[in-house]
């Protein structure tokens, strides 16, 4: 395991400069400025989001820092006051269904870099460090840091490869374990909250986490747990008996990988097989 740790090499970079696809100097280039203009336009119209309610539209995640990779979408977020969209309380839900429903039915991308669109609230705040480009404005409403990181670091390439085996073996091994996958979604999503909060943008947890979506393991993770859902729900879905000895193997190997003390999405301390709270 150790050799193999070694070898791994992670996709994570960090740069002295912005992008160059994408910016000029510390400006976005004028036509990816008007390209991605345009796009935010067309999405709101998709989403049924009335202009009263857009506060701006910002450039946020990789391509507005320093840290951009090959892998890494143009975050393109619709800042909204959530209560000129009407939508009954369900706002977050049904920006995100729109959100998934654009990216199911478009492939846009701007100077070859895929362009994700979000709404979000005007009232949010941001990560300390976290470059945000304005387009109303057409400046930084917070400048990105430059940090230098290893990307390669011991403690990153050691989170990467233990918890990319803990999810392949789980997929390859054809688990049929619904509320494993969904604890180890939650376990994940703790991890890189706690991290953040805790550490940073740069704390070895979140870097792991980027890893592995750059990696695509996460993609992979959520396809296959799509799969049993759908396969669950499905009228002709086979319903056998457990393999309990396949079961246990997992298991097993799972306690190795990963504690049996975890968290939930919330960042509250649980058992991993089971899901359910640990008291204090």
């Amino acid at each position: 395991m150790k050799a193999l740790l070694r070898e791994l090499k992670t996709t994570l970079q960090s740069h002295d400069t912005l992008n160059p696809k994408l910016w000029k100097g510390e400006k976005l280039d004028p036509e990816v400025w008007q390209a991605l203009n345009k796009i935010s336009k067309e999405w709101a119209k998709f989403a049924n989001i009335p202009n009263k309610a857009i506060k701006d539209v910002i450039v946020v995640g990789g391509n507005a820092n320093y840290n951009y990779t090959k892998y890494s979408d143009i975050d393109l977020h619709l800042m909204l006051d959530k209560s000129q969209v009407k939508c009954d309380g369900l706002v977050d839900d049904y920006l995100l269904s729109k959100k998934q429903l654009w990216a199911l039915t478009h492939d846009i991308t701007v100077k070859g870099q895929p362009v994700e669109l979000y709404g979000q609230s005007a009232e949010d705040t941001f990560k300390k460090g976290q470059g945000v480009y304005s387009l109303k404005s057409n400046g930084w409403l917070q400048q990105p840091e430059r940090v230098k990181f290893d990307a390669n670091s011991q403690a990153v390439k050691d989170k990467v490869y233990d918890l990319e085996r803990a999810i392949m073996d789980l997929i390859n091994s054809k688990s049929d374990d619904i509320a494993t996958f969904k604890r180890m979604k939650g376990r994940l999503k703790g991890m890189r909250s706690t991290a953040i909060e805790k550490g940073g943008e740069y704390a070895p947890e979140n870097l792991a986490f980027k890893e592995l979506r750059n990696r695509g393991v996460l993609d992979k993770m959520n396809k296959y747990l799509r799969g049993l859902e759908d396969q669950e729900l499905s009228l002709e879905a086979y319903y056998g008996g457990e393999d309990q000895k396949k079961k246990d193997k997992i298991n097993k190997f799972m306690d190795k990988v990963m504690p049996k003390r975890t968290f939930d999405q919330f960042g509250r301390e649980t058992d991993r097989r089971t899901g359910k709270l640990l008291d204090k």
